[in-house]
């Protein structure tokens, strides 16, 4: 370490104590290695004091800074009292712009904090360079009563764009001799026997002085006489007082009284003086004095110790009889009147006790003279000391001051989620007024999830720093626990809490829920009409976390012409859109936060535009004139001939251009309209003999909601032109089949085949345990269907249940199984292609077909011959055929119009005809 003084003030007289304190710059680093002997040491300090003692006289104050090594950060003023306002002590600034190596550097945006709660009245700091003035009068006496040395610290943390540093900062208040020593009396008087002994000692009042150090009483001095010289004694309190020694005989009849002069000087530079008159009486002799057990006591006391608790029981003893033999005590003239009102002496029992409670942080040891007299006639006093040491016991806990680097509301730090790691937040002072075990005090910090920790800055002094990036929206809030515990024991312990809330940087960007939205909107609403909402998420606060919306067109990347968002995130049309003009937007939604820097997040928005039925079908073929159109008709167009084809369109989608032909006027004449093509064709015979013209109205209307109609009137004039043959309705080929056709063909096929397999397997199943229980049967048993399986008859429109289940049950024998009787319905159409089965009614060579029966042998007339399915293919018969049985042969070989109710069972059924 080496000590630097420097002057602070100007003119010439700075430039003489420069040159008289040139010399002061000395290291004690540099002297140690040399191997400097203590001496040389001493004499670069006396030489040190007397460059200060020049300064002073001229008016200069100086200012010693310690350069320290940069880990201890330590900067220490020093100053005298007394400095006449304003009076710049330092500059913090100009001490972190020097390196150890007396290289300049500078940092910008340098900013001092104050981080100790108070440098004292008399210091103002400025934040900006960290500068140190004095702006009112300085006493030191009043700032650090009789204490050595008298410093005021405080910490500094200065912060700038690249670094942060704390600096512990120490102003020494130098002493000045402006007290001088007084006394507490101006005259004192004391007594003295006649036949005091050679030596015999008399303490006097001591002298005060505000001074410390060489400003203090230094020594005494008594007025010349020949009896009485004074001893200046040294108490353990480094108080000096002087005791009156007697050095020669005295006779009271040749001189009753001394009247003596005692002068204090203290060792200032121009020293200072108090005095005092002291009487001394001398008395006819006593022949004894009291006498005590000690002439010195030594009392260790708790300083818990409770009032009136007697410390010390004081004993002298006077060999005399009656009131010469009789003791009593009292405090000497010196004890001052603190101890008079921290102690009481029993005036005839010498019991010291407690008055007072005494505090081992205010006072650590006491000097107390007690002198015992007897009550006789001219007493001759005995003086005894008492040392009082107060003994240290844990009564103060540990006291701890956090002052934060950061800005505080309601006793709530604010740090930035910004701060990075080993960055200062605060800085925490314990303080313990206790000594030794008491006041070694231990600091541990709870609650920092792993982001904040204590580390220790010097004696008496912690930090906390962080540990790693903070993150706001993962903890905001730290509930720090200070503890501080002393090693006393009991040990004392102090809890504080210390809140540290983060304050948010913009550091997230709003998020969407999903990349892509849809909303949709009908067409023709509107401008204004609501589509639908899109929100995002921040999870910053107050404007970071605050989130506008903008829509963007995709293709122009501008703002969009078409759809408006507000700031609850509601999409609204800023037009009326056309279905058939504009089917889907897509638009890109930027949602963008209020901080600073602005982050934005982007979405994709599509908006389909629902079709509405608002338009009307129209009409493309045949090409209409004033909504009519004339078509030439063959005169031998026999029925099922296609006059001509309606073609329309529909700009619409969905249900709404589906179209649906109708004719509305003309079906009467023979015409007909395919409801899906269009297609107007004969569906009878014409009579074209009638008229020569024939009009028809068609109509086409859609399947939205309400449907739109379009009409036209179709004008059909015959023409001596031969039909077209390929033209007819019921021969031409569908090449594009309807597609609810196909999945009803598909759907039935797949039934059809379904239920056969399981019929058959029933029929394989029931077939074989008929076997075997025939064997079981009787002959004389007549079940009737006995051999039958199956029984199927090809019905025309039947109107039974397609099949129609009857059970046949044994009378004589249990368990006898059901038979399985079908009655299948049927039409001519069940064995024509699909397409025939629309077509079949249209057919011009079906001809008229007269009714008949179909059940063989029950019509008075002879039947025509029928087809029936034989086996694995289709048969004609004849139904009086005798060698057709109407019965099951059961073997398995049942024809599709067997009947299971023949005449045998005494049923009958009633069947229809048909075409």
């Amino acid at each position: 370490m080496s000590l630097v003084c420097v002057s602070v003030a100007g003119g010439v007289r700075e430039e003489e104590a420069a040159r008289r304190t040139s010399d002061l710059r000395f290291s004690s680093e540099n002297l140690l290695n040399s191997g400097a002997r203590r001496d040389s040491l001493r004499a670069q300090v006396m030489k040190m004091e007397r460059g200060l003692l020049f300064a002073r006289i001229l008016g200069v104050t100086l200012v010693c800074i310690s350069q320290v090594a940069p880990e201890e950060r330590t900067v220490r003023y020093k100053i005298y009292e007394e400095v006449r306002p304003p009076m710049v002590i330092g500059t913090l600034a100009s001490n972190v712009t020097w390196t150890p190596d007396k290289t300049r550097r500078t940092f910008p945006g340098i900013r001092f904090k104050l981080m100790s709660p108070s440098t004292g009245s008399f210091i103002r700091f400025r934040e900006s360079d960290g500068r140190l003035t004095v702006e009112e009068r300085v006493d030191r006496e009043r700032i650090c009563k009789r204490n050595p040395r008298c410093v005021i610290t405080f910490d500094v943390a200065f912060v700038s764009a690249e670094q942060f540093e704390l600096f512990h900062v120490e102003v020494e208040v130098l002493d000045v001799n402006d007290n001088s020593p007084e006394f507490p009396r101006a005259e004192c008087t004391v007594e003295i026997s006649e036949s005091a002994a050679l030596g015999t000692r008399i303490a006097l009042d001591a002298a005060e002085d505000a001074d410390v150090g060489s400003n203090s009483i230094q020594t005494y001095h008594l007025s010349e006489s020949t009896h009485f010289s004074i001893d200046v004694i040294t108490r353990v309190d480094g108080v000096k007082y002087a005791e009156l020694v007697l050095i020669k005989e005295l006779d009271r009849e040749s001189r009753a009284f001394f009247a003596l002069k005692l002068v204090a000087a203290d060792g200032g530079h121009p020293a200072k003086s108090g005095a005092t008159n002291v009487t001394v009486k001398v008395k006819d002799a006593n022949d004894n004095s009291p006498l005590f057990d000690h002439s010195h006591y030594s009392v260790d006391v708790p300083e818990d110790t409770p009032v009136d608790s007697l410390l010390l029981d004081l004993n002298a003893v006077d060999p005399d009889e009656g009131l010469n033999g009789q003791v009593v005590y009292e405090f000497g003239k010196q004890v001052t009147t603190k101890i008079r009102q921290l102690f009481k002496l029993d005036y005839k029992t010498g019991y010291l006790t407690l008055q007072s409670p005494v505090d081992y942080e205010d006072e650590t040891t006491y000097e107390i003279d007690v002198q015992a007299e007897d009550l006789g006639h001219n007493p001759v006093p005995s003086v005894c000391k008492i040392i009082i040491n107060i003994r240290d016991v844990n009564d103060n806990p540990p006291e701890i001051i956090i002052t934060s680097i950061t800005s505080v509301t309601d006793g709530v730090a604010h740090v930035s989620e910004a701060t990075g790691p080993d960055i200062l937040v605060a800085l925490i002072s314990i303080k313990d007024k206790d000594t030794g075990a008491n006041g070694q005090v231990s600091c541990t910090l709870n609650g920092g999830h792993g982001n904040f920790r204590l580390k220790r800055a010097y004696e008496g002094s912690y930090t906390i720093v962080t540990m790693a990036p903070l993150d706001r929206e993962k903890i905001a809030e730290y509930n720090l626990t200070v503890v501080a515990e002393d090693f006393g024991v009991p040990p004392l312990r102090t809890v504080t809490h210390y809140i540290i809330r983060l304050t948010d940087v913009n550091d997230n960007a709003p998020i969407f829920n999903a990349k892509i939205y849809e909303g949709f909107i009908e067409e023709n609403q509107l401008p204004g009409t609501y589509i639908t909402t899109i929100l995002a998420s921040d999870q910053d606060s107050g404007l970071n976390g605050e989130i506008t919306y903008e829509l963007f067109d995709s293709d122009t990347n501008s703002v969009s012409r078409f759809a408006i968002m507000n700031q609850a995130g509601n999409v609204y049309a800023l037009q009326s859109f056309n279905y058939e003009v504009t089917k889907r937007l897509d638009l890109r939604v930027q949602a963008s936060d209020r901080g600073w820097p602005q982050l934005h997040n982007n979405a994709v928005l599509i908006i389909n535009v629902v079709d509405q039925n608002d338009n009307a079908p129209s009409i493309t073929q045949p090409t209409l004139v004033n909504g009519s159109a004339e078509i030439q008709l063959p005169r031998d167009a026999p029925p099922g001939y296609i006059v001509t084809r309606i073609s329309a369109k529909d700009p619409d989608a969905g249900l709404n251009a589906e179209l649906t032909y109708k004719l509305y006027d003309g079906g009467d004449l023979g015409f007909a309209i395919d409801p899906n093509t269009g297609e107007i064709y004969i569906n009878r015979k014409i009579a074209y003999d009638e008229y020569d013209l024939w009009k028809v109205l068609a109509t086409v209307n859609d399947n939205g909601h309400p449907s739109l109609t379009s009409t036209a009137t179709i004008h059909f004039t015959l023409t001596e032109s031969a039909p077209s043959n390929g033209n007819f309705y019921d021969e031409r080929e569908d090449g594009e089949p309807k597609q609810w056709t196909l999945i009803l063909i598909l759907a039935l096929t797949s039934s059809s085949l379904l239920f056969l397999a399981i019929l058959s397997y029933i029929l394989c199943k029931s077939r074989k345990s008929a076997r075997k229980r025939r064997a079981s049967l009787p002959d004389a048993v007549d079940i009737p269907y006995a051999k039958e399986h199956n029984a199927v008859s090809m019905i025309s429109s039947q109107t039974a249940n397609v099949f129609d289940s009857h059970a046949f049950h044994s009378t004589t024998v249990i368990g006898t199984p059901e038979k399985l009787h079908n009655s299948v319905q049927a039409t001519a159409e069940v064995f024509s292609e699909t397409p025939q089965a629309f077509k079949s009614k249209y057919r011009s060579v079906a001809g008229e077909i007269d009714g008949y029966s179909t059940l063989p042998g029950y019509g008075k007339d002879n039947a025509r011959p029928i087809t029936v399915w034989k086996g694995n293919s289709m048969m004609t018969i004849a139904v009086r055929d005798p060698q057709i049985s109407g019965k099951d042969s059961g073997k398995g070989d049942s024809d599709v119009n067997d009947s299971d109710s023949d005449i045998s069972e005494g049923l009958k059924k009633d069947y229809t005809s048909y075409k």
